[in-house]
């Protein structure tokens, strides 16, 4: 095992996670104490991950040792001012209790295969942090049982041609407002990947760096903690308030709870068609801008432009934030396009911490980044559904809840897309007809 890729120990520290999640962490202590939620962990990638969990299973248990310092406590104060003091000073008292909150198991396939089967249980507050770390944990454990030889050279070539190809294309293109964040934490290769990544840029790029998104290595290189809010938001609010209401409730509870201080809206739980309809005027005003996740950027771009140009409201004194898989390239063509029409900002992950280029192992196997996510599918019992403008990125357990929830905000019911999802609930072993 290389040492400059692996550590002892994953997660290095309570901060090592998404600044979102605190965030969202607050709103919820404040607004919702009760609520309890149910969380379930997603393998987009064709891989079998069955084999892992023994060694995700014990990372994960580790979490019972990790608390906030009084440090830590202290930065948060410093450098998000945003949350309530008394709530900051109340993680001290946080412990994650993993033997009670998570469960694992391996559950078979409809193809007859075998994956790996994490869940999460419990107050919302209390279990709203897992998410990127327990992402975080499985993805360095995959790299670690499987990909051991790779060598550091080969990431550092591959970030330091990229950083190199980004240069001569910005200074070529005479592009000026190319910015953006890490946010790769979920998806990282390692927890050393990512902190070698973030050291090499905060000194090759420092004017196009904005900050990263993860709180622990934001504080050890001086960067700005980035993030603002995140889908199970907006999905938990379908279980909370009437289901027609959550997106436009959602939205000005948190507008309440922040002031505006983190004010990126998030648009495509239920379709941006349906978010536009619910982010009138003053939404629209109130909010500094908005954060693109899924479908083709460029109309939806072209959409928030119209939409803020119909409600008098200069494109130019907002910010269109793009989070979609990007590498620099992608990232480059987004913001040419939009120069100087609207502000651009991007947020990039797994190309940053877990592109390893060509490499490929003895057996001829080329290395390719695990495709994971954690969502939330249950709010106080009910069932909850992110839309998605992108059909391979919807989630949702229920099918009925689904069609429901379209025929709240008028969206047309699409016979493949819920022969889509049904396929996808088959194949994870999943019975879709929950009240069956």
């Amino acid at each position: 095992m290389t040492s400059n890729l692996f550590s002892s120990r994953i997660i290095q520290s309570a901060l090592d996670f998404d600044v979102y999640k605190v965030n969202m962490m607050s709103a919820v202590a404040a607004l919702y104490p009760d609520a309890m939620v149910s969380y379930k962990f997603i393998v987009r990638s064709e891989e079998d991950l069955s084999e892992l969990l023994p060694e995700v299973e014990a990372e994960v248990l580790k979490l019972q040792d990790v608390q906030f310092n009084a440090e830590e406590i202290e930065y948060i104060k410093a450098v998000a001012p945003y949350l309530n003091p008394k709530f900051v000073d109340a993680l001290h008292a946080f412990r994650f209790n993993p033997q009670r909150d998570v469960a694992f198991n391996i559950k078979p396939t409809a193809d007859g295969f075998s994956q790996l089967g994490i869940t999460i249980n419990g107050l919302w507050q209390d279990t709203i942090l897992y998410e990127t770390i327990i992402m975080s944990i499985v993805s360095e454990v995959r790299s670690r049982m499987r990909w051991p030889e790779i060598p550091f050279e080969q990431f550092q070539a591959v970030l330091e041609d990229k950083v190199r190809h980004l240069k001569s294309d910005l200074k070529r293109r005479n592009i000026t407002n190319f910015r953006f964040a890490d946010m790769s934490t979920r998806r990282r290769f390692s927890f050393q990947v990512q902190r070698s990544m973030l050291a090499f840029l905060s000194k090759e790029l420092p004017d196009c760096l904005t900050g990263t998104s993860n709180y622990h290595l934001a504080r050890e290189f001086d960067l700005t903690p980035i993030g603002t809010v995140a889908h199970e938001w907006f999905m938990g609010h379908q279980a909370l308030v009437n289901v027609r209401d959550s997106q436009k409730v959602a939205l000005q509870r948190w507008q309440e709870m922040f002031k505006g201080a983190i004010g990126i809206a998030l648009t495509d739980t239920i379709g941006i068609d349906a978010f536009l309809k619910d982010f009138d005027e003053e939404l629209s005003h109130a909010y500094l801008g908005v954060r693109h996740d899924s479908g083709c950027p460029y109309s939806w771009g072209e959409k928030m432009i119209e939409h803020y140009r119909s409600l008098g409201i200069d494109p130019m004194t907002k910010t269109l934030v793009f989070t979609d898989g990007l590498n620099f390239e992608q990232a480059l063509d987004i913001c040419e396009h939009f120069q100087g029409r609207v502000q651009v900002s991007f947020g990039i992950g797994t190309s940053l911490a877990n592109d390893m280029g060509d490499y490929a192992n003895a057996q001829g196997i080329a290395y390719q980044p695990l495709s994971i996510v954690i969502k939330m599918v249950s709010c106080n019992g009910s069932p909850v559904a992110k839309i998605s403008d992108e059909p391979e990125k919807a989630m949702c357990e229920d099918i009925f809840f689904l069609m429901n929830l379209k025929r709240r905000f008028d969206l047309p019911l699409d016979l493949d897309e819920c022969r889509t999802l049904i396929d996808r609930l088959e194949k994870e072993g999943e019975n879709y007809l929950i009240d069956a």
